[in-house]
C-alpha cells in the first residue's frame, strides 16, 4: 500500500514538473516574442514629405534620415522625431492688424499684458516703457475714432505715417538639425515672427506711405523676404522662406476716408494728365503736318512768283535796251502786237474815218 502511494506521488510529481516545464517554455516564447515586439517598436515609417532624426538617451544624433523605414532602438533608448521638410508652413502675422487686441486695458487704464511683438521700440528700456504707460494712465482716452497706441497694432512709414497690416509668410524646413537645435517649435515660430516684423519695420521705415500703399508694394514684399531670410540664416534656424504675402496694408480706420479722397484725386489727376497727353499726341502731329504743308505751299508760291518776276524784269530790261536803241521801231512793234492780241477778242467793230474822209466798204458779192 505504501509502495502504491509512493508511486502515485512520483507520478504526480512528474506531472507537476512536466506542467511547470511546459509553462516555463511558454513563458520563454512569450518573453522572446515580447522582446522581439519591443525591439521592433523602434521601427518607424517616415512619410514621403518628412525627414526624421533620432534622440539617443536625450542627445540629438546629427543624422537626417530620408523617407522610408527607419530602424531605431525602442524608447526610452531612442526617440524618433519626424520633421515635415517637404511641406510649406504658414505663419499668420497679425501684430499690426487693425482688429487684433492683444493688450487688455484694466479698470485703471493700464494695459494688463505686455506690448505685442512689432510694437516694441528699439532702444527704449522696459522701465521707460512702464513709466510712460503709468503716465498715460492719468490721461483719459478721448472719445471718437482713433488708434490706441497700446492696444492696436501699427507701424510707421518713412514719412511718419501710421499703417496697419496683416501678413502671411510661408516657409519650409530645410535643415532639421538646426530646426531642432532650438528649444521648441513654438520658439522657432517666434523667431520667424520676429524676423519678419523686424524686416517689415526696416523696409517701411525707408518708404513713403504712398509707395507702401501703392506702386512700391512689390518692392516691399521682395525686400522683406530678403531681409527676413538673412536674419533667419544668421540665427541658423534651418528654414527657407518661400513667400511673403501682404494680406492687408492700410492706414488706420480714422484716416481711411482722407486717404481715399487723396487716392481719388490722384487717380483723377492721372486721368487728366493722360487725356492731355493723348490730346497732345493727336494734335501736335496734325499741327506739324499742317504747318509743313502750308510752308511748302508758301515756298512753292514764292518760288513761282520770284521766277515770274525775274522773267518779267529780264523782259522789261530787254525792252528798255531796245527802246534806247530804236524807240520808234519798238513802239510800232509793241502797238502791232497789242492790236493783234486784242482784235480777235472784239465781237463788235466800229470803224471811224480818219481826217474826216469817206469810208469805202468792200462787201463780197454773191457767187
Amino acid at each position: 500500500m505504501s509502495q502504491r502511494r509512493r508511486n502515485a506521488r512520483v507520478r504526480s510529481g512528474h506531472a507537476l514538473f512536466s506542467a511547470f516545464a511546459s509553462t516555463i517554455g511558454l513563458l520563454r516564447w512569450l518573453l522572446a516574442g515580447l522582446g522581439v515586439f519591443y525591439f521592433c517598436s523602434g521601427i518607424t515609417r517616415v512619410a514621403p514629405h518628412e525627414d526624421a532624426v533620432i534622440y539617443r538617451f536625450g542627445r540629438l544624433i546629427p543624422d537626417v534620415h530620408p523617407p522610408g523605414l527607419l530602424f531605431a532602438l525602442p524608447e526610452p533608448i531612442d526617440r524618433v522625431v519626424r520633421i515635415p521638410t517637404r511641406t510649406q508652413h504658414e505663419v499668420f502675422l497679425r501684430a499690426w492688424a487693425p482688429d487684433e487686441e492683444s493688450v487688455v486695458i484694466s479698470a485703471g487704464g493700464m494695459p494688463s499684458a505686455p506690448l505685442r511683438p512689432g510694437m516694441i521700440i528699439s532702444g527704449v528700456s522696459t522701465a521707460t516703457m512702464n513709466s510712460d504707460m503709468a503716465a498715460a494712465a492719468d490721461f483719459p482716452i478721448p472719445p471718437g475714432p482713433g488708434l490706441h497706441p497700446y492696444t492696436r497694432g501699427y507701424t510707421l512709414t518713412g514719412d511718419v505715417n501710421l499703417v496697419q497690416a496683416r501678413f502671411i509668410a510661408r516657409y519650409r524646413i530645410t535643415d532639421p538639425i538646426s530646426w531642432l537645435s532650438h528649444s521648441s517649435t513654438a520658439d522657432a515660430a517666434k523667431f520667424i515672427d520676429a524676423s519678419f516684423f523686424d524686416a517689415a519695420t526696416r523696409v517701411l521705415a525707408g518708404m513713403s506711405v504712398d509707395d507702401a500703399l501703392g506702386a512700391g508694394m512689390e518692392s516691399f514684399r521682395t525686400k522683406v523676404l530678403t531681409l527676413a531670410q538673412e536674419r533667419l540664416d544668421a540665427l541658423k534656424l534651418g528654414v527657407t522662406l518661400v513667400a511673403f504675402e501682404v494680406n492687408t496694408l492700410t492706414p488706420p480706420e480714422a484716416t481711411v476716408a482722407a486717404f481715399a479722397e487723396v487716392t481719388s484725386a490722384r487717380v483723377e489727376s492721372r486721368t487728366l494728365v493722360e487725356n492731355a497727353r493723348t490730346y497732345r499726341a493727336r494734335v501736335i502731329p496734325r499741327a506739324k503736318s499742317d504747318s509743313y504743308r502750308l510752308r511748302s505751299d508758301a515756298e512753292a508760291a514764292a518760288s513761282q512768283l520770284l521766277s515770274r518776276a525775274s522773267a518779267e524784269a529780264a523782259s522789261f530790261l530787254a525792252l528798255a535796251n531796245e527802246h534806247t536803241a530804236a524807240p520808234l521801231l519798238l513802239e510800232s512793234r509793241l502797238k502791232a502786237e497789242t492790236l493783234e492780241a486784242v482784235f480777235p477778242q472784239i465781237k463788235t467793230s466800229t470803224i471811224l474815218p480818219s481826217d474826216g474822209g469817206s469810208i469805202d466798204l468792200l462787201l463780197p458779192g454773191n457767187p
